[in-house]
């Protein structure tokens, strides 16, 4: 950190903008709206960072969508429905009332003022909508209409990130193909051949097109290395790289860049157990550095943004090997074991929700026993089921997936206790006969089936019992930390001996996230990040510019 006011700034602006992601984006616009000459700097070489790997979707309570649908929500049933899933476990239980309040009227405005056009994204419901203020009929979570990036952007659709995980098909034609339904012959192909955007990709390519129109510079491989914090005050960055430069800011600096999954020492110090980013590999928690020396308050840094995940070593992605969603984990016939062979969870909890068991310890065994966990299955599963999206049914079993004729032959393989395999899946064909799951209440939560309505046990159960059998070693992904600077509800910093910092702010996976570590629906990571990102900018934007000193060029007579 820089506590000494440069004799002279090679640039200055009102605002700087830490991040090219969802809440970067979203800032960057409502602070030149608000009439702010504005500059986003992004650290990496593409712009979108973790919104743009993304599925894209947008929670957002009392969204005008719903309401054209004919969907009803209220004020009170979101609040009871999030408070219900924190359980007063939330950074502060005043920004809940925040974005419940604000969502809608962020999307509206970003909608209504850039290229970003949402629909109700109809498959989703809420993951939890049997919980009292859930909304089982869905409404909540929106996504982006296609967009053509090719012919929007231009040269610049080639610096916009897409995504490694997800075919370009929206939510509802992915949920469409997943329920048995067929899409048009060639959509994906004609998508991938036309840069038409969706998802993620799609909300970062609209969103920054919005810049563009604009003229808000964008600069990527950019990296900020430290504040400028003059009494208490903070009044501009310092890049590192090729060309460092001293950036003032006259009204405020955003910190929207990102988490920390890809700093392994603060990983240690914070979450405490071992997790595999599936996030661009530029999230270093380099917002949470600076926001520390400058004196913020920290709040949730323990949690994450969690994916039962697959390592594919057969398939890369920017150099190293791929990391897959493990959403097959749910198909029926399909159990999770950890190493004494033993399952530990419903295996189709919701993403977020099952790695909170991963890290779990045993006081008897003086171990954490989850950590290392299996995906096994039988050949009708094998022959029914897409495991991975480089394995789909009737392919060969490559030989990183472990495989054995019998269950001890695939324990032994795999390195799982062969006696309790035997035992978890003789229990758990018994269960599958009873009909009922006793251990993990396997069929009966909602997000088992909250594209079809709810849970059917009998649809959710199936035995392990015709060799070979199979077993899929799966990791502890991450899709990003959700842990941060505590901000108030104009996005400014919180300092940790009271009161904000002044000219900072803060949003998106830098901040302590408003749900803390719940996640009521799809998109509750987008949500807030735009919100709170729209927010931040407007504020921000809206201060009177403060006197700062001068440039380098305005000291030469320039």
């Amino acid at each position: 950190m820089i506590t000494a006011r440069p004799e002279r700034w090679d640039r200055v602006v009102d605002v700087v903008v830490m991040g090219s992601g969802a809440a970067g984006l979203s800032a960057a616009t409502t602070a030149h709206d608000a009439g702010a000459e504005v500059l986003v700097l992004e650290k990496a070489p593409m712009i979108g960072g973790t919104a743009g790997v993304s599925g894209g979707i947008i929670w957002a309570p009392l969204n005008r969508q719903a309401a054209e649908a004919g969907i009803a929500d209220s004020r009170e049933e979101a609040l009871e429905y999030v408070r219900r899933l924190t359980l007063g476990r939330e950074p502060d239980p005043a920004l809940v009332e925040v974005f419940v309040d604000r969502a809608h009227e962020a999307l509206e405005y970003l909608e209504d003022n850039t290229p970003l056009k949402l629909t109700l994204s109809r498959p989703f419901t809420d993951y939890y909508a049997n919980l009292p203020g859930g909304k089982p009929q869905g409404g909540r979570s929106l996504e982006c209409e296609p967009f053509d990036a090719r012919n929007e952007l231009g040269e610049w659709a080639a610096k916009v990130r897409t995504s490694p995980h997800l075919a370009p098909l929206t939510m509802a034609e992915g949920a469409q193909v997943l329920l048995g339904g067929e899409l048009p012959a060639g959509l994906v192909e004609e998508r991938e051949a036309a840069d038409i955007r969706v998802l993620g990709p799609g909300l970062v390519a609209a969103l920054f097109k919005g810049l563009l129109d604009r003229g808000v510079p964008v600069e990527t491989e950019t990296p900020v290395d430290e504040l400028v914090v003059v009494d208490g005050q903070v009044i501009g960055v310092r890049t590192r790289g090729g060309s460092p430069e001293l950036i003032g800011a006259r009204r405020g600096v955003v910190l929207a860049c990102g988490g920390f999954e890809w700093n392994p020492a603060m990983v240690r110090a914070f979450i405490g157990e071992e997790i595999v980013p599936m996030s661009p590999p530029h999230n270093e928690g380099d917002g949470h550095r600076m926001a520390m020396e400058a004196g913020a308050e920290l709040g949730n840094m323990t949690s994450f943004w969690g994916q039962p995940a697959i390592l594919d070593p057969d398939v890369e992605f920017e150099g190293k090997p791929m990391i897959q969603m493990g959403g097959s984990r749910a198909f029926p016939g399909i159990i999770v074991v950890n190493r004494n062979g033993r399952r530990f969870v419903n295996e189709a909890a919701s993403y977020q929700d099952f790695p909170k068991v991963v890290g779990a310890f045993d006081p008897v065994a003086v171990e954490h026993p989850n950590e290392d966990h299996w995906m096994v299955f039988d050949q009708s599963v094998k022959d029914a089921a897409t495991i991975l999206p480089s394995l789909p049914p009737g392919s060969p079993a490559p030989d990183w997936i472990a495989r054995g004729d019998t269950l001890r032959e695939l324990a032994a393989n795999a390195g799982i206790d062969p006696d309790g395999l035997e035992e978890a899946v003789a229990r758990w064909n018994a269960a599958v006969d009873a009909g009922d799951d006793p251990d993990f209440a396997r069929g009966t939560l909602w997000y088992e089936a909250y594209m079809t309505g709810g849970p059917d046990k009998a649809a959710c159960l199936a035995k392990v019992q015709s060799g070979p059998y199979y077993a899929v070693k799966m990791v502890h992904g991450a899709l990003g930390t959700n842990g941060g600077s505590r901000i108030d509800g104009d996005g400014r910093v919180l300092r940790m001996r009271g009161g904000v910092i002044g000219g900072l702010y803060a949003a998106g996976n830098t901040t302590a996230n408003v749900l803390g570590s719940s996640y009521p629906g799809g998109g509750a990571t987008l949500g807030p990040a735009l919100t709170f990102g729209y927010l931040a900018g407007r504020h921000a934007g809206g201060q009177a510019p403060r006197a700062i000193g001068e440039t380098a060029a305005e000291h030469a007579g320039v």
